[in-house]
């Protein structure tokens, strides 16, 4: 599996955040966090291109926001906050080397943050960051690869839907409780909830039975070791300041 991150950028500091912190306080120990993150993956098995980063853009660490990745096909997005539009240049040019590109109109709004591949399902927030139109273009681009399309409504205190809901082994998600309904997930998933103090803990990483998860979230801990998980946990508060996630930090591929 292929990975693509970014660097941090030495602006850092100046990254959005309105959700989970209020902003980023040390570029270096973000810059720690950061090479902890690349090693895991590497130490899990993937292949990882480290993208330079660019002071011109704060947020540009968060690479998952550009694309959605469907098989062989990337559907480039157009990133929900105007600051980050320049981002995803470096991002599509990489991709290309690899996967067949699909472009967003320019009054589609969507960040990848917002989408989560469930098995043969796609699941997508419909959030500040991501609108109707965005949605029903991303409808379009996993339908014809043969993918149905979910659309949840994102909680107004979380910034994305996977932010707060992930998959951490096949057929099950995991969410904060309070934040969803069942009822807001496909009927044949299972649900693993967890105190909403913990929400930012159901952000995970899975690599099969390898699952990375941020540091200092117990219960999340508890119930995936319950599943004979192994888990890999990091640290994650720069990133969390920032409204950031460890599913930001990287876009994957076969």
């Amino acid at each position: 599996m292929k990975a693509i991150v970014r660097g941090v950028s030495d602006s850092f500091e100046k990254a959005l955040a309105s959700y989970f912190g209020s902003g980023p306080t040390n570029v270096d120990e973000a810059k720690v966090q950061h090479s902890a993150y690349i090693s895991k993956l590497e130490e899990l098995g993937l292949s990882v291109n480290v993208l330079d980063s660019d002071s011109n853009y704060p947020d540009c660490c968060f690479v998952e926001d550009h694309a959605v990745i469907a098989g062989d096909s990337a559907l480039i997005t157009n990133a929900g906050h105007d600051s980050r539009l320049g981002e995803k240049a470096v991002v599509r040019e990489v991709l290309a080397k690899d996967l067949e590109l699909q472009f967003m109109p320019s009054e589609a709004r969507m960040d990848g943050g917002d989408v989560l591949q469930f098995g043969d399902k796609f699941l997508v927030g419909h959030s500040s960051r991501t609108n109707k139109e965005g949605i029903e273009y991303l409808k379009e681009f996993v339908t014809s690869r043969g993918f149905s399309l979910n659309v949840i409504e994102v909680p107004k205190a979380s910034l994305h839907l996977i932010s707060i809901c992930t998959s951490p082994m096949p057929g099950v998600l995991l969410a904060p409780d309070g934040w969803f309904d069942t009822s807001d997930f496909p009927s044949d998933s299972e649900i693993i909830w967890i105190p909403s103090e913990e929400a930012y803990g159901a952000n995970v990483l899975p690599f099969g039975r390898d699952v990375i998860v941020a540091e200092g979230y117990a219960t999340v801990r508890k119930k995936l070791e319950e599943r004979d998980l192994i888990l890999h946990p990091l640290q994650m508060s720069q990133f969390r300041a920032a409204d950031g996630s460890l599913t930001c930090l990287s876009l994957l591929y076969e």
